[in-house]
């Protein structure tokens, strides 16, 4: 799967990405995102692309908040434990799985208290839960994670940028140390069952992830995409 981070908050240039790209990720994290641009361009991609929102951190609203504008799943930052990954499980899914608020009167239920306790079990069977360990501390946790939660979680994704700060390295895919710490969650991930993402920056990072063994591979983000093609166009 190849999809990109959306920063902007143009409808119009979420559509033209959600028409080719896999999945699309909607960062509240690194972007200017409120919850109502959001539920626009949720609204606006195209049906057969998965939207995803990275939360901005790893908060019961936040997350409750960001399921309500019902995307097909979320990503959480700043895993580094088992105790994390535990609150993020609990705060994404109904019980008797975890402990999120529920309101039957919003879009992830049709807007109905009707056959609540079915539509429990179906957000709950379909939500995709994505967590993002970004730290040495995630790492070494990875296959204490994976064991006790490997039902619940859809993606582990190894963010480049903040392991590669977290130890005073230049993120670079040909840097032995942070291969190293990448193939470790590839190879745990591949034992559980659970994809496994990151980031390419370049189209050869794409061949070369995919190498490694990433299966989710998020390629820059939409306005890094932009001005790539506005310097190549320029550089003609």
């Amino acid at each position: 799967m190849i999809g990109t981070f959306t920063l902007n908050q143009c409808p119009q240039f979420t559509k033209i990405f959600s028409e080719k790209f896999d999945f699309i990720i909607i960062d509240r994290e690194h972007g200017l995102h409120n919850l109502e641009s959001v539920k626009n361009l949720i609204n606006a991609a195209n049906s057969r692309c998965l939207k995803l929102v990275r939360c901005s951190s790893l908060d019961k609203i936040e997350i409750q908040r960001t399921l309500e504008a019902n995307p097909d799943g979320i990503l959480i930052p700043q895993i580094s434990s088992i105790n994390d990954a535990k609150k993020a499980v609990e705060f994404s899914f109904y019980p008797p799985i975890g402990k999120r608020g529920l309101s039957p009167y919003t879009e992830p239920f049709n807007f109905h208290h009707n056959d609540s306790v079915n539509k429990i079990k179906k957000i709950n069977k379909e939500l995709f839960l994505g967590l993002l360990i970004e730290g040495g501390e995630g790492i070494a946790s990875i296959d204490e994670i994976c064991a006790k939660y490997q039902k619940f979680i859809s993606l582990i994704y190894f963010g480049l940028y903040d392991f590669s700060s977290s130890k005073g390295l230049k993120p670079s895919w040909k840097n032995p140390k942070i291969i190293d710490a990448a193939k470790k969650i590839i190879k745990t991930c591949k034992k559980y069952n659970i994809k496994v993402g990151s980031i390419a920056r370049e189209t050869n990072e794409i061949k070369l992830l995919k190498k490694y063994g990433f299966q989710f591979i998020v390629y820059q983000n939409d306005t890094g995409i932009l001005k790539d093609t506005i310097s190549n166009i320029l550089n003609k």
